[in-house]
């Protein structure tokens, strides 16, 4: 993995280390949790929102096929 966001691994780890400093070990555990919780939801976000896309095409595929068919008769 080259680079996450464009954020390679040097530039990552020099992050999470100021992020150490700065949060202490008490809350840098806590808020990772709670990025980790958010990237969880954005990514089930996504993938409903996919699969929501994928059956409306399919409903369209078919609206479709029907229209060709009339079309033809």
């Amino acid at each position: 993995m080259d680079s996450i966001l464009g954020i390679g691994m040097n530039e990552l780890i020099v992050i999470l280390l100021l992020a150490a400093i700065i949060l202490g070990p008490e809350r840098l555990v806590r808020s990772a949790r709670e990025v980790g919780r958010f990237v969880r939801n954005v990514k089930n976000y996504f993938s409903s929102l996919t699969d929501e896309l994928k059956t409306e095409l399919e409903v369209v595929d078919e609206i479709n096929k029907v229209k060709n068919d009339l079309t033809k008769k």
